[in-house]
C-alpha cells in the first residue's frame, strides 16, 4: 500500500532486479504504507473494548456511509461493509456503521459529487469513494471544484497491476514468463512488416496492438500515459511532441478496441485455434481482467505482459469525501472499513475476485496466466496536470470534428493573476491555446475569435477561421498563422457574450465536419451589451443544435469569481455540453485540457 505524495504522485515500486536480456532497473523510492499503518495503529489504540478486553454495544444510532465503489468492486465491498456492520469492527464514539455500498462508473459518480457540492450536501451525497484505480482521482480531480473535494491523500486497499493481455502462445513468443518486452520492442515490433516471422511464427501475420477508450478503461489510461512518456522522452518543442505521439499511434491497430469482443473472438468456436491466434490482438487491461478470464478454462489462455518500463498499478483507494456533510465520525468509521478490508478475513474477498495485496503480493502463477515476481518496477502516478497534458496529445491525433475557440478579451482579462507569476488572465488564456490547439492533426478543424463589444460592428473578431492546421494562411501553416496572432491579442472594452455565441453557432455548424464539433467558450465575465439578443433568444438558438444532423456543442469555463457561471452554465446545457468553472485563474491551463478531452 502506498500513500499519495504531494501534488497526487506516489513513488515508484522497486522489486527484484530482473534476469532478462537488455532490462534496466529505475531506482526509484518504495514508500511503504504509512498512511494506513497510522490507521491501524490508532485502531488498535483506541478499539472499542479501550484495550481492556471489555465487551462494548454499537448502541441504537448508527454512523451512515455512504460508499459509492466502481461495479467490478461493488459485490466484494457489499459483502464486506455487511461484515463490518454486523460487529464492532466500526464502532466510534459508541456508534456503530451502517453502511450502504452503491455501484457507479466514476462519471455517474462524478455528477452526482457534483450536484451533492452544489447542493451542499443531500440524501444522496456520498461520503466515500472507491475506484477501481486511483488514477480515476486525477482524472476528475482536473474540474478544481472536484479536486477539492477528492483529497490526495488516502488508504489502498488492493491493488491490480496494468498490463499488457497476449493470447498465451504470444506472450511465450516473447519469453514470457522469463523475460518481459519493453515499449520500444512492442512498438518495433507492431511496425515490422514481417510481424510474428521475427519471433518464429510467420503464420500469425502482423503483430496487432489494440486500445481501449483510456477515459473507460483504467489499465488503458495508465498504459497511455507509460507509452506517451516513452515516445515523448526528450521532446522539446511541440512539433517534437507532436512526431513521437504519431510514431506511437502508428504502431496501434485499433484505437477503439472493445475489450470483450476480443476476448469472445479468442473463445469463438466456429474459427480454428490458428485463425483465432491470428486475428488476436494485444491491448493494455488489468490483471485481474487476465485472471477472470482464464478462470473461464478458454482454449486460448491470456497472459499478462509486464512492460519493463512501467505501467502505474490500479491501486484501489478509499477516499473520504471532504466536504461539510461528512462528520468526523464518519471519517473515523470509514478509516476502520480501510482496516477492516486489509487486515480482516474480507481481504480474501477482494483476493478471490483477482486483487492483489496493497502490497502487490498475490498468489496466483503462471499457471493462470500471470507473474507473482512482477511488476518489478511501477513509476509513479500522474497527477491531474500531466494526466490532461497526456490525454490532450493522444487524444488530439485521433479527433475528427471541429474545435472553434471563443475567447473573451474584454478589459477584465488584462486582471494581473499573482499565482501564476503577474501574468494576466489573457496571458494564461494564450498559454492553454498555444499549448494544446497545435497537437491537433488535419482530421480536426481549429478556429479562434474573440470578443469584447464593440460600437457599430460586431462583437466578435474572426482570428482564424476553422479549417485544417496544415492548411496554407498567408504563406505558412494555420498553426504557425495562430500562434503570432496570440501574440498580438489585447484586452479592452465590456463583454458582448450573446451575440457572439449566437454568431459562434452558426459558423461552427456551417463549417461543421464528421466528428464531434465543439465551441470552447472563455469568459470572465457576463454579458454587458444592452443592445444584443437576450438570454432567452440565445437559448432558443442554441437548443435545436443537439438535435440536428450537424450537432454542435459548447463547453462553457467560467474564469473567475465574476464570471457569469450560471449563465455560461445554461448555455453549455442548451447545446448539450458541459460547463467547467477556474475559480482561480491559474486553473485555467488544466481546465481548459479538461474541456477538450472530456
Amino acid at each position: 500500500m502506498t500513500e499519495r505524495l504531494a501534488g497526487g504522485r506516489s513513488g515508484g515500486r522497486h522489486r527484484a532486479p530482473s534476469t532478462g536480456p537488455g532490462r534496466k532497473v529505475k531506482l526509484v523510492a518504495f514508500v511503504l504504507v504509512p498512511l494506513l499503518l497510522l490507521t491501524l495503529g490508532a485502531y488498535l489504540l483506541f478499539k472499542p473494548d479501550g484495550g481492556s478486553g471489555a465487551p462494548v454495544a454499537c448502541g441504537d444510532e448508527r454512523v451512515p456511509l455512504t460508499i459509492t465503489a466502481s461495479p467490478s468492486l461493488a459485490p466484494a465491498l457489499t459483502k464486506a461493509a455487511t461484515a463490518f456492520d454486523e460487529g464492532t469492527a466500526s464502532w466510534v464514539d459508541g456508534r456503530c456503521a451502517t453502511t450502504t455500498v452503491v455501484s457507479a462508473d466514476p462519471n455517474v459518480f462524478a455528477d452526482t459529487l457534483r450536484a451533492s457540492l452544489e447542493a451542499g450536501g443531500g440524501a444522496n451525497a456520498p461520503t466515500a469513494w472507491v475506484p477501481d484505480a486511483s488514477i480515476w482521482r486525477e482524472v476528475l480531480g482536473r474540474r478544481p471544484e472536484l479536486s477539492t473535494a477528492l483529497p490526495r491523500t488516502f488508504p489502498v486497499v488492493a491493488v491490480s497491476p496494468a498490463v499488457i493481455a497476449a493470447p498465451r502462445p504470444m506472450a511465450e513468443a516473447l519469453g514470457w514468463p522469463e523475460s518481459q518486452p519493453s515499449w520500444a520492442e512492442l512498438v518495433e515490433l507492431a511496425k515490422a512488416a514481417d510481424g510474428w516471422a521475427a519471433k518464429g511464427h510467420p503464420e500469425w501475420g502482423r503483430v496487432r496492438i489494440g486500445w481501449q477508450d483510456p477515459l473507460r478503461d483504467a489499465a488503458s489510461l495508465t498504459a497511455m500515459m507509460s507509452l506517451s512518456q516513452w515516445a515523448t522522452d526528450g521532446a522539446e518543442t511541440v512539433d517534437d511532441v507532436r512526431r513521437g505521439l504519431l510514431s506511437a499511434h502508428s504502431a496501434l491497430a485499433s484505437l477503439n478496441l472493445e475489450q470483450e469482443k476480443v476476448m469472445a473472438g479468442l473463445t469463438d468456436t466456429k474459427t480454428t485455434p490458428e485463425d483465432a491466434t491470428k486475428q488476436a490482438m494485444l491491448f493494455p487491461t488489468s490483471e485481474r481482467e487476465v485472471l477472470r478470464y482464464n478462470a473461464t478454462k478458454p482454449r486460448i489462455p491470456l497472459a499478462a505482459l509486464y512492460p519493463s518500463d512501467g505501467i502505474h498499478p490500479n491501486e484501489v483507494p478509499l477516499i473520504t469525501v471532504h466536504a461539510d456533510w461528512v462528520t468526523d465520525q464518519q471519517r473515523a468509521a470509514l478509516d476502520r472499513f480501510a482496516v477492516f478490508l486489509v487486515t480482516g478475513a474480507e481481504n480474501k474477498l477482494m483476493a478471490a475476485d483477482g486483487w492483489r495485496t496493497p502490497r502487490l503480493q498475490t498468489e496466483a502463477d503462471t499457471a493462470q496466466g500471470v507473474v507473482a515476481s512482477e511488476p518489478r518496477f511501477t513509476p509513479s502516478g500522474p497527477n491531474a496536470w500531466s494526466l490532461a497534458q497526456s490525454l490532450q496529445g493522444w487524444t488530439a491525433l485521433d479527433r475528427q470534428g471541429s474545435v472553434l475557440v471563443v475567447l473573451d478579451t474584454s478589459g477584465s482579462m488584462n486582471e494581473r493573476v499573482a499565482a501564476a507569476g503577474n501574468a494576466t488572465r489573457l496571458d494564461l488564456a494564450k498559454q492553454a491555446i498555444a499549448d494544446s490547439l497545435p497537437l491537433f492533426s488535419d482530421r480536426t478543424n481549429i478556429g479562434l475569435w474573440t470578443f469584447s463589444r464593440q460600437e457599430n460592428r460586431a462583437d466578435h473578431t474572426v482570428v482564424l477561421d476553422l479549417g485544417p492546421p496544415s492548411r496554407n494562411v498567408g504563406g505558412e501553416t494555420a498553426v504557425q498563422a495562430l500562434q503570432k496572432s496570440l501574440d498580438g491579442l489585447r484586452a479592452d472594452g465590456a463583454t458582448g457574450l450573446y451575440d457572439t455565441v449566437i454568431a459562434a453557432a452558426a459558423a461552427a455548424q456551417n463549417a461543421w465536419r464528421e466528428g464531434n464539433n465543439t465551441i470552447v467558450l472563455i469568459s470572465d465575465g457576463k454579458n454587458e451589451d444592452p443592445g444584443s439578443a437576450s438570454l432567452e433568444q440565445v437559448l432558443a438558438k442554441l437548443e435545436p443544435l443537439a438535435g440536428t444532423e450537424r450537432p454542435v456543442r459548447i463547453l462553457s469555463i467560467a474564469l473567475g469569481g465574476e464570471a457569469d457561471a450560471v449563465t455560461l452554465r445554461r448555455l453549455a446545457d442548451a447545446a448539450k455540453g458541459e460547463a467547467y468553472v477556474a475559480r482561480e485563474a491559474q486553473d485555467l491551463g488544466k481546465v481548459f485540457l479538461a474541456a477538450l478531452t472530456d
